[in-house]
């Protein structure tokens, strides 16, 4: 364990965690970004195109994105550590961070930004054909199913998003979604409709994922019919969701019915000295433009609380 005591430790090296980082910098805090993986960008670094990140009219890919971030970062002199964060101690006067296989690293002031993981569907076949057929990255996985059969499940942007993307390699993308209506963005919706390739199937909800070594089928139930069919797919990609990355703190701050963490105004937590930013606390909006400003303002209420 470090006996050096820092102002602040940022856990996540996403949009929220890397304009905290900027913000740390500029205030000149003793401060470290942690980063379970290798690269800063969170899910920001994911989608195949970014079109509502101000300042990109024409857009941005997420690859670009994680880069960018990467390189701000660098020419800032902040160095993201590779550190997996399991728990997290109140002393009296400072926080303890366990970290797994790595120095726990004591701090006055805690910002977490760990936003949020793929929510699984919980039905039979999607762990045993998770890489063989189940995916929850169309930038990731698209160009393995080129002139193949896919099934997309959700009904928000990033199922439309990435149904669009993947229409670009397979031959047909059955789009399920259990209501009657999406909830992303209308232009998506439209974008969606327009695309002859993209078959919607609405008011359905998936059962079971079928296969042998790969999949090769999609078992899905009408919601108001209650029959069930069959779609035969060598694909099934799942946006169903997200849940946030709060475990590790779940004994010290309070959490929503969901699992975020709740926060005021000035991004503080419930236990004085720890704030969240980003897609892991409660809010209304979560975007990057949002976490973005979370991180911003979680650096500020540092900087008073540290000057009492």
């Amino acid at each position: 364990m470090s006996n050096n005591v820092l102002d602040c430790v940022i856990i996540g090296a996403g949009p929220a965690g890397v304009s905290a980082s900027v913000y740390a910098k500029r205030y000149n805090l003793d401060f470290v970004l942690l980063e379970k993986n290798l690269l800063p960008g969170g899910k920001a670094s994911i989608p195949h195109m970014v079109e509502n990140y101000i300042g990109f009219p024409d857009g941005i890919q997420g690859y670009e994105i994680s880069d960018r971030f990467d390189k701000h970062l660098k020419n800032l002199g902040v160095t993201v550590k590779n550190y997996d964060c399991e728990e997290i101690i109140k002393n009296d006067n400072y926080f303890e961070i366990v970290c797994r296989s790595q120095e726990s690293l004591l701090t006055k002031t805690i910002i977490v930004a760990t936003g949020t993981k793929d929510k699984e569907l919980g039905i039979p076949g999607e762990v045993k054909f998770k890489g063989r057929g189940v995916s929850y990255c169309a930038t990731c996985d698209a160009p393995f199913y080129k002139g193949k059969s896919v099934a997309v499940i959700g009904g928000g942007d990033t199922a439309l998003s990435e149904s669009i993307y993947l229409s670009e390699f397979a031959s047909e993308v059955f789009l399920i979604h259990r209501r009657e209506n999406f909830r992303g963005a209308e232009l998506l919706q439209e974008r969606v409709k327009n695309n002859n390739k993209i078959k919607l199937i609405l008011n359905s909800i998936p059962v079971e994922i079928e296969g042998n070594e790969f999949v090769n089928g999609l078992k899905i139930k009408n919601a108001i019919s209650k029959d069930i069919s069959l779609l035969s797919v060598q694909g099934v990609f799942i946006f169903a969701g997200s849940i946030p990355n709060s475990n590790f703190i779940q004994k010290i701050v309070n959490l929503d019915s969901n699992g975020y963490i709740i926060t005021d105004e000035f991004m503080e937590t419930s236990e004085k000295g720890i704030f969240a930013a980003g897609d892991v606390r409660a809010k209304l909006l979560r975007q990057i433009v949002t976490a973005i400003s979370d991180g911003a303002i979680a650096v500020y209420s540092i900087r008073n609380y540290l000057r009492g």
